[in-house]
């Protein structure tokens, strides 16, 4: 399988290459902190640190977030950079954010 060498994946984030499209799909997971005019801000484990660092996304224009999701762990797709879905997180225990299936 021929991917793309800027291809990653790691705990939080992975990226791959699907059809014409669009070239990229990166996907995060991190709590939903805040929702402003088409953005949203998420909160994330730094890969170097470990600290909590705050990722600002643009929303894609067809997007709709349930308002119930803010201060919920999330999963963000982003696609073409910005963020095509959110979908809540429920079955997670304790809090970790890091597991991811993907």
């Amino acid at each position: 399988m021929g991917g793309d060498s800027s291809s990653r994946t790691s705990k939080r984030r992975a990226s791959m290459s699907i059809g014409s499209d669009f070239k990229e799909a990166t996907f995060i997971v991190g709590k939903l902190v805040r929702i402003l005019k088409r953005k949203a801000e998420i909160e994330v484990e730094d890969e170097d640190t470990g600290e909590p660092s705050l990722m600002k996304v643009r929303l894609a224009e067809d997007v709709n977030i349930d308002i119930n999701t803010i201060g919920e762990d999330v999963k963000a797709v982003i696609v073409d950079g910005k963020v095509a879905r959110i979908t809540p997180l429920m079955g997670m225990v304790g809090g970790d954010r890091q597991r991811t299936e993907v």
